[in-house]
């Protein structure tokens, strides 16, 4: 990705004012990376509003149109894209994806972001080191949901699901990277409610804290066999035995980082990071004990809906 430091120049001089944002970057879909340089973010002004203070719903268009979204969703039926931005009283940004109709029937995406700065504990690091707040893009809640799909066997409802997604996580990603970058983020961070979220989101995020690095990917890498719906019931049913312990496994929510910036990649790169997610992923081993997860979960599913869960 690079900016267009010839329209950017007029920008600055007000020789052009109708300057479409789609004409400040060009975006290569293969290099999502973006390992070059921002050389600015146009100063934006006026009473219309801004997703992250930054981003029109044209601007938004653009991002999605560039990444791929707008052509998958395509693909998957979905046309006529709508945007939808707004910004509560708690400085919580919201973008809604509908298709044809404003309304909650059509909604596909549910997207909720806000700016804070993460201050990690100073275990984290070497004693000598001075410890600085990261500057961060915080997923509030993230909802992709397909109303054209229902729940079958190939892809079961998960506990606290309440639709089928929509499978794009990976253009989300690749849309809230960018939407980081043109902010001058270190990166973006979730914690996940559910294993599954966590699972699902390190194909792009690693914890901050080694130890749970550490044991995210261990039970992944135990769990090949079984499916994402499978794990998910084996937590919540205390079957995925940690044979390390003899304990049922706990999952216990933190921070998921996805790193923009070169010192958060600096952190997730040091031998104190690494040298303790090794330690825990090569010390924790996982076993589930599908028959006695079936029972549990039958049993559960008397008394509650898979939602609520």
């Amino acid at each position: 990705m690079f900016w267009n430091s010839d329209i950017f120049k007029n920008w600055k001089s007000s020789k052009i004012k109708n300057i479409r944002f789609d004409d400040l970057f060009e975006f290569d879909k293969n290099d999502i990376d973006l390992s070059d340089s921002i050389d600015f973010i146009p100063d934006l002004s006026g009473s219309e509003k801004f997703f992250l203070g930054r981003f029109t719903c044209e601007n938004l268009h653009t991002l999605i149109d560039k990444i791929g979204l707008t052509s998958q969703l395509k693909q998957m039926g979905f046309e006529n894209l709508i945007i939808d931005i707004d910004v509560d009283q708690n400085c919580i940004n919201y973008m809604k994806l509908y298709w044809d109709e404003r309304i909650p029937s059509r909604q596909l995406l549910d997207l909720r972001l806000s700016e804070t700065s993460f201050i990690p504990d100073k275990k984290f690091f070497e004693t000598d080191v001075q410890v600085t707040p990261y500057s961060m893009v915080a997923i509030e809640w993230l909802s992709a949901k397909n109303p054209l799909r229902k729940f079958d066997s190939k892809k079961p409802q998960l506990p606290g699901q309440t639709c089928p997604g929509l499978g794009v996580l990976e253009y989300i990603f690749d849309m809230l990277h960018l939407m980081t970058k043109l902010v001058f983020k270190d990166g973006f961070m979730d914690i996940p409610d559910h294993m599954y979220g966590a699972i699902m989101y390190s194909k792009k995020y690693k914890f901050f804290d080694p130890t749970h690095e550490g044991i995210i990917r261990a039970v992944e890498r135990d769990m090949k066999k079984h499916s994402l719906s499978d794990i998910s019931w084996g937590v919540l049913t205390g079957t995925i035995i940690d044979l390390s312990t003899g304990k049922p496994a706990v999952y216990d929510p933190s921070e998921q980082i996805y790193s923009v910036s070169v010192r958060m990649k600096r952190y997730f790169e040091s031998e104190k990071y690494n040298s303790t997610f090794r330690k825990y992923y090569e010390k924790k081993k996982y076993f589930l004990d599908y028959n006695e997860m079936l029972k549990r979960r039958e049993l559960i599913l008397q008394f509650k809906n898979v939602e609520d869960l």
